[in-house]
């Protein structure tokens, strides 16, 4: 998935950008096909998808889907990268599947890469100058691999070990802490209930917002179970909940931490609009991943919540985290409480 605002790190060479291909996911892929999308002159990263490597009989219909995703995307050209531990003895494992996909592509496949043991071997090139038999070790301590950590650490996108990892991190929390969340949400209602969701609970539910705010810059601060709950319970009213979504649209890095720390601790029935707004707040930054899976936990409590929903189908149709960033801005009726 795109990112939604592009860093700029220059890549001249195929192992370097193997090293990037973590980052631009945010875990560290296996087994799988990894497609980067490259569009104009300065060939700028648009967009990257990652499948499973499946069978190879399915070979030619994994080819049709990445050709329609990458041109969808954009595309101008493309990169691709197999990650798997088969056996090099014959060659260079699955490639059928990179012939498959350069024919159904529209567009020039750049390169295509072999990512597995630290190294890299590039399945176009047979120049023993530029890609050894052996492979070229993927050198994360190269300036361009520390040029791409760092920009994503100052981005605050760290790689975890695997896709399960980051889909952890959208899952509430269970034993003594869910009892305990359940326990401050009805506490939260109980307080909360009598009040009709209008002008006046909308601007102190923006007041609460700031307050948690400005306690979250300190960097050992952790919400406490009753402040998440009352986030959790004024979230139900869809204005004061697009409302964050406006701010989170203008890029509220104080808010994006708030949001995963209330759904963090959110618990069913009640956490639907805590986990589809940490679904917003990820599509936003191009986490595509985070916000399948918090929008899907949304879904789970709530089968019919709308806005869980519309970042499915953004996802589906490949939106760019740009448009909905643009429309997203503009003042929801709600703004200005």
């Amino acid at each position: 998935m795109a990112a939604a605002q592009p860093t700029v790190v220059s890549i001249d060479n195929l192992a370097d950008m193997a090293v990037g291909v973590p980052h631009l996911l945010g875990f560290e892929p296996t087994e799988s096909l990894v497609a980067v999308a490259v569009s104009g002159r300065r060939q700028r990263i648009e967009f990257t998808m990652r499948l499973d490597l499946d069978d190879p009989c399915y070979d030619e219909r994994v080819a049709d889907e990445t050709a329609a995703r990458m041109t969808h995307a954009g595309a101008t050209s493309v990169l691709l990268f197999v990650y798997t531990e088969q056996s090099r003895a014959d060659g260079l494992p699955r490639r059928p599947l990179v012939d498959a996909v350069a024919a159904a592509l529209d567009v020039p496949l750049l390169d295509a890469a072999l990512v597995a043991d630290g190294r890299v071997w590039s399945y176009l090139c047979a120049d023993s100058r530029c890609c050894p038999v052996e492979g070229r070790q993927l050198r994360p301590d190269s300036r361009g691999g520390v040029a791409l950590a760092a920009a994503h650490a100052l981005a605050g996108q760290a790689v975890l070990p695997d896709r399960e990892a980051v889909v952890a991190t959208t899952r509430r929390v269970t034993g003594v802490a869910a009892r305990s969340m359940h326990q401050a949400t009805d506490r939260a209602w109980e307080v909360l209930s009598d009040d009709e969701p209008d002008e006046e609970f909308r601007a102190e539910s923006i007041k609460r917002v700031d307050q948690l705010c400005a306690q979250l810059a300190e960097p050992r601060y952790d919400l406490s179970h009753d402040d998440a709950a009352d986030i959790v319970v004024r979230l139900h009213d869809v204005l004061f909940r697009d409302a964050l979504i406006c701010r989170l649209a203008r890029d509220d890095e104080p808010l994006e931490r708030l949001v995963e720390q209330v759904a963090r601790l959110a618990q069913p029935p009640d956490d639907a609009p805590a986990a589809a707004l940490l679904a917003v707040a990820a599509y936003l930054r191009g986490r595509g991943v985070v916000a399948s899976a918090a929008a899907e936990r949304a879904l789970g409590t709530d089968p019919s919540y709308s806005l869980a929903h519309l970042i499915l189908d953004a996802l589906h149709s490949q939106i760019d985290p740009r448009q909905l960033r643009e429309l997203w801005r503009a003042p929801f009726p709600s703004e200005g409480l």
